[in-house]
């Protein structure tokens, strides 16, 4: 029996089922060859796509890494920054701390309202510290680091400090911002802070130039010619540098200045640097008041002096207007009048100087003749004075007295003894009073009596004189009531208060002389002096205390202590004369004088609670911001949509596909009643037109999605956001390739059957 023999349909790619019978060996071959260059081909495509994947993977890596490292920086190193303290001996606080760490550690730089806030080294040349860090690590993001010709301690007028450009704003990457107008008005300030001192920055100039342009990269005391380039750019901008702002104000007085360099975007040798004046800030305080005081024999010199200052810092003095400089303070005791320079001084934390007066007011005392009398007929007495009080060295005034009034008739002559001499004399400045001359009759008795006015002092006092011009056979009586009762004991007054004591003189032989007399003592100064509190915030203020200055005996001062701001001050801070005593002016023997003292409420500790882990919290802050109006990154989604787009070689054999299909299913209606040799052919044209929209599909949103999100007019980088879509359009080609692709195995089983039928 003959048996029938039906051509087989070749696959998509290799036509040679059809080929005459005479070249069917060669067609064999030639298919052979096409089979392989297919599995090449994917094996090669394959290779690729894996090489890209795990490059994407790695650039992604190195990407994370090198800005989550730049970034990290400055929260590593807080630990180092120094502290300001403005108000104690050590001015810095942690200064010298990084430097024990590294010694190539110069400074710490922050500018106020950017990110840039990192320590400041320098190498031995300008290339170390670009790819090492802080700690001498090799690392790409490497460190903030000033130029090595500049001097360590900032001593030249013209400082520069270089620093890499971060794409997410770290390292100097933040002084992009200062290209807008805006933000370099608002954001002027900062602070450089070395081992030695502060220096205090105010920007003044942004420019975009060239990485070698000479005037602004070469370093040294260059000011003045820094300068004079940055106007002359301004006129006339050349083709490296172009001045965005200057601001001639804020040179004002400046004799340093401060250059911020990193690299621009758009230009491989491009160059953003920004400027700022240095002036170092002063430590040193000086809190120091005039003396103006009465003579007392003491030396005096300046009030409340106190003086914050760090070791090292030098003091001098001048009393001829800075003429001359000593090293002792000065100090007056005589009367006079003495304007003092005081003057602190140290090489880097500054100088402070202050004037003072120094005023010593004559002291005033008084000189008055004493009382005195003569019975009528008699010669005038030996003129004599009170005694003088107030005098606190071995002063003796000179004076005369004598008599103005020189009647002889008996009488009163109030005012008639008069002093006279200089009023100022020495230290001292002495009012002259007179005094009063009496003439009395032979036999009649004079009672002269002087009373006693002073100031509480826990002692007894009487009168302070009582003189009678007969004084055998007289008796000396005194009242206090008036003259109801009378005794022979002189009165005494101990407390404050005012005693009007009446005083008589009787003798057998005169008429009785009476007089009157003032006892008077007013009430001592006593101060009651809140004592300064504090407590801490959110707590009930304490009970506060105060003390009593000027006692003279165990006298109790009723006084209360009130907080009247209590419930509204309650901010952490110094409340100067918050503490206020209050009670009555006038307590027994006293007056009393209120102060206030000072409250101060300290700030309660914070309590910190658990956070995220710290590379968690740098991995969150890190997200990849988009760089705004600039679509970059394009070269691996361009590759992959290139490669995307083999999809359109099966569409070069469509023709042949679809006649091998229309043969197959033309050879299994010519068995019809028979076996039929292709049972597989719907599902297998099922799975090819599946397959090939499936290719179309991915091949059109490959397309789409390069069209919207790439700029290819743009500089380009190696990835960014949208190359995971990109990869993933890639991979469903392939894996619809490959689907496409499987019916070469079931090809291979059809002819081996047909050839088994043909031997049989």
């Amino acid at each position: 029996m003959a048996i029938q023999t039906r051509p087989l349909p070749d696959d998509f790619q290799s036509p040679e089922a059809h080929a005459a019978a005479g070249k069917s060996t060669v067609s064999r071959v030639l298919s052979r060859v096409a089979e392989g260059g297919n599995s090449l081909l994917s094996l090669l495509s394959g290779l690729l796509a894996a090489v890209m994947i795990l490059y994407s993977g790695y650039v992604l890596y190195d990407t994370f890494y090198t800005q989550n490292t730049a970034a990290a920086v400055p929260y590593d190193l807080l630990q180092y920054r120094p502290e300001i303290i403005e108000d104690g001996a050590s001015p810095l606080a942690g200064a010298e701390t990084l430097a024990a760490v590294n010694e190539d550690y110069r400074a710490w730089l922050t500018m106020h309202g950017s990110n840039i806030d990192y320590p400041v080294m320098q190498g031995e040349d300008n290339l170390y510290y670009a790819n090492h860090d802080v700690y001498g690590n090799t690392s790409l993001t490497g460190s903030v680091y000033l130029a090595t010709e500049n001097s360590g301690r900032f001593t030249e007028s013209y400082n520069l400090i270089y620093g890499h450009h971060m794409g997410n704003g770290a390292m100097f990457g933040a002084l992009d911002a200062y290209m807008s107008e805006s933000y370099f008005n608002a954001n002027r300030e900062g602070v450089l802070v070395t081992s030695s001192g502060v220096f205090d920055l105010r920007t003044f100039a942004v420019i975009t130039t060239d990485a070698y342009e000479g005037a602004i990269y070469t370093v040294g005391d260059r000011m003045d010619a820094v300068l004079s380039f940055l106007r002359a750019r301004k006129a006339a901008p050349d083709g490296k540098t172009s001045v965005l702002f200057l601001d001639e104000e804020a040179l004002a007085g400046a004799d340093k200045i401060l250059a911020l360099s990193t690299c621009a975007d758009a230009e491989t040798n491009g160059r953003l640097a920004v400027f700022a004046t240095m002036t170092r800030r002063n430590l040193i305080t000086m809190d120091v008041s005039d003396y103006d005081g009465v003579y007392d024999a003491q030396a005096h010199g300046p009030q409340q002096l106190s003086v914050n200052y760090p070791s090292g810092t030098t003091f001098a003095y001048s009393t001829d207007g800075g003429a001359t400089w000593i090293d002792g303070l000065p100090a007056v005791t005589d009367v006079g009048e003495t304007n003092v320079l005081l003057r602190a001084d140290h090489p880097d934390y500054g100088t402070v100087t202050k004037s003072v007066k120094l005023k010593v007011s004559p002291r005033p005392i008084t000189v008055r003749p004493a009382d005195q009398f003569k019975v009528f007929g008699s010669a005038d007495p030996a003129w004599e004075i009170v005694p003088v009080t107030g005098i606190v060295d071995d002063f003796v005034p000179q004076y005369t007295v004598r008599r103005t009034n020189t009647a002889e008739a008996v009488g009163v002559y109030s005012g008639a003894l008069v002093a006279e001499g200089e009023r100022l004399q020495g230290n001292y400045e002495i009012t002259f009073l007179p005094g009063d001359f009496s003439i009395t009759p032979a036999d009649t008795l004079a009672l002269l009596v002087d009373g006693y006015t002073g100031v509480y002092d826990a002692a007894p006092h009487g009168l302070a004189r009582v003189t009678v011009n007969v004084t055998n056979g007289t008796t000396i009586e005194y009242s206090t009531d008036g003259g109801a009762t009378w005794t022979q004991t002189a009165p005494e007054l101990r407390a404050a208060g005012r005693l009007q004591v009446l005083i008589r003189a009787t003798n057998p032989n005169y008429a009785t002389a009476t007089a009157t007399a003032l006892l008077r003592i007013d009430p001592a100064a006593v101060t009651v002096r809140a004592l300064d509190a504090q407590k801490t915030a959110g707590e009930d203020d304490p009970v506060f205390s105060a003390t009593v200055i000027g006692l003279l005996d165990n006298a109790a001062i009723r006084y209360e202590l009130t907080r009247p701001s209590a419930g509204t001050d309650e901010a952490a801070g110094t409340y100067e004369n918050a503490i206020v005593p209050v009670g009555e002016e006038y307590q027994g023997n006293y007056r009393v004088v209120f102060e206030a003292g000072d409250f101060t409420i300290e700030a309660a500790e914070e309590t910190i609670e658990e956070s995220a882990p710290p590379l968690a919290q740098f991995v969150e802050q890190l997200e990849p911001t988009p760089v705004k109006n600039t679509r970059v990154w394009a070269l691996v989604n361009l590759i992959c949509a290139l490669i995307s787009l083999y999809v359109v070689l099966p569409f070069a054999h469509l023709k042949d596909k679809f006649g091998r299909i229309k043969a197959m299913r033309q050879a299994n209606e010519d068995a019809a009643g028979e076996d039929v040799p292709y049972d597989h052919l719907d599902r297998f044209v099922k799975r090819f037109r599946v397959g090939l929209v499936l290719e179309v599909l991915t091949f059109a949103a490959t397309v789409v999605a390069f069209v919207l999100t790439e700029d290819m007019s743009c500089p380009m980088v190696l990835i960014d956001k949208w190359t995971p879509l990109f990869l993933l359009l890639l991979a469903l080609t392939f894996v619809e390739d490959l689907r496409l692709t499987r019916y070469h195995g079931e090809r291979k089983e059809e002819k081996e059957s047909e050839t088994t039928s043909a031997k049989f």
